[in-house]
């Protein structure tokens, strides 16, 4: 739960940074090309990644795809179980249960208060989720409410329903969309109630109930992000003048005089705009439409569309790969759990036949002293994973290290296997050094595909480096530097 919480964090500040790029790239671009703002496929591609921005680091399966290191986190942020001896992501200590000499660490006062910090938010979002869809059901209500009053009436050829209430003419509905309209619409000229209608039937045959439901479940998803309420208006904004547009194509200057002046007539009449898709809006809005309707509305160039849908695609691949992953950080090994044993054991087969160390033993992070279990090896889901010696398998699974083998080795000591996507065997079997036991997974709460491996002798944890040969010589330049940086080799 508490890496949920962490996790969510994470991705709400993603979102909004995501949201900032997005604002500044569509802004300016509407700028230099007016068109663009009648492009509702932009302006709901940029819903779209967005929230791809906020969803994606949740899933488990993306966080692998993060170029950043990961982010440090202090041990006081958990609720750590004292016998599992691997973090909750599962290559990280987040205590040193074997080791009962070790004495606890108490954490810093201001852990306290940065504790309450993941929880806290994850309550709040809750509660904004509560709020957006509690608003949301009132104005569907409102709607209901208009519907039971509202008379069938037949217009112009059209089957509508008539209600007496200074709303706009609009569509309710998504799937099968109806015509509401308002009896003040009598006021109006028949051609102006024909070129009314015809608006509204517009936005039917271009599907726009549909999208404005997509839109508005993405907004109630963002509820915290301002960029998600500007989008959102936009795409409403881009509906409505598109629709103008594809209603006055090819009419002549009197029909686009009296689609103006219902415009204008409208605005007279209207309440407060009511959720959906109406031939309505505000002050300012109908200034706009009048005068975008005068000076005619061009197409936003091919060219310009291609642009601004690959800026949107980089956006959103740089807000997931620019995403660091989660870690726990810990109390640091004790010096004496760094010392070799003492008899110096034979040298371990490899549990993988490619070995590539992205993190050594006992290293510490900068955030409090901390320090690894055993080491992290990377690899791609399926790698197949060999007993490094011989001896009694048993294996386990539960949601931190996912599944996972430990193997017996005799004289007191064990080898772990964690994060195993399929185990090959099963507890109690006899096992040879180099015999295959299972695969490379990320079960558990892993970042990503990849093997923990981990040694203890007598209920202390060793460096495998002791049993393991040419460690140096098969890890990244990352984890050499980090582990010259605390220790000086």
């Amino acid at each position: 739960m508490l890496l949920l919480s962490l996790t969510l964090v994470q991705a709400s500040v993603a979102c909004m940074l995501t949201g900032l790029l997005l604002w500044g790239l569509l802004s300016q671009a509407a700028r230099h090309w007016p068109a663009l703002a009648a492009q509702r496929s932009v302006w709901l591609g940029a819903q779209l990644v967005l929230a791809a921005a906020f969803v994606l680091p949740l899933l488990p399966a993306t966080q692998q795809l993060s170029v950043v290191p990961e982010v440090g986190v202090p041990a006081a942020l958990a609720v750590l179980n004292p016998l599992d001896p691997l973090g909750p992501l599962g290559h990280l200590a987040p205590g040193l249960p074997m080791a009962t000499d070790a004495p606890a660490t108490a954490p810093p006062s201001g852990m306290a208060w940065l504790a309450l910090a993941p929880p806290a938010w994850s309550l709040i979002y809750l509660l904004g989720l509560v709020c957006t869809a509690w608003r949301w059901q009132r104005g569907r209500a409102m709607l209901r409410t208009l519907l039971q009053l509202a008379q069938p009436r037949h217009l112009h050829g059209i089957d509508a329903l008539e209600v007496d209430a200074p709303i706009s003419p609009m569509l309710v509905g998504v799937w099968r969309p109806r015509l509401l309209l308002p009896v003040h619409l009598a006021q109006f000229t028949p051609e102006q109630q024909q070129l009314v209608i015809v608006h509204e039937l517009t936005h039917a045959r271009r599907r726009d109930p549909l999208i404005l439901l997509l839109a508005t479940l993405l907004q109630a998803l963002l509820w915290f992000n301002p960029a998600a309420r500007w989008l959102a208006g936009k795409l409403a904004w881009a509906q409505e003048l598109g629709c103008d547009r594809q209603v006055l194509a090819g009419r002549p200057p009197r029909e686009c005089q009296q689609y103006a002046a219902a415009l204008v007539k409208q605005l007279g009449l209207q309440m407060q705009p009511l959720p959906g898709l109406g031939f309505g809006g505000g002050t300012r809005v109908m200034a706009e439409r009048v005068m975008r309707m005068r000076e005619g509305q061009k197409r936003q160039p091919v060219a310009m569309r291609v642009l601004t849908g690959s800026a949107l695609c980089a956006i959103g691949a740089a807000s997931l790969a620019l995403q660091p992953s989660l870690a726990w950080t810990v109390a640091a090994v004790p010096a004496a759990m760094l010392a070799a044993p003492a008899t110096a054991p034979a040298a371990w087969r490899n549990p993988l036949d490619t070995m590539r160390v992205t993190g050594f033993f006992g290293v510490v992070r900068p955030v409090t002293p901390q320090g690894h279990s055993g080491i992290d090896l990377a690899a791609r889901r399926g790698t197949p994973v060999h007993a490094a010696a011989d001896g009694i398998a048993s294996v386990s699974e539960d949601a931190r290290l996912g599944k996972a083998v430990r193997i017996n080795h005799g004289g007191g000591v064990e080898s772990l296997y964690a994060h195993l996507d399929q185990v090959r065997l099963a507890t109690g079997m006899a096992v040879t050094a180099g015999q295959a036991i299972g695969t490379v997974g990320a079960t558990g709460m892993a970042t990503g595909p990849h093997l923990h491996f981990q040694v203890s002798r007598n209920g202390h944890l060793q460096d495998p480096q002791q049993w393991l040969a040419g460690l140096d010589a098969k890890a990244t330049a990352r984890a050499l530097r980090v582990r010259k940086e605390q220790f000086g080799r």
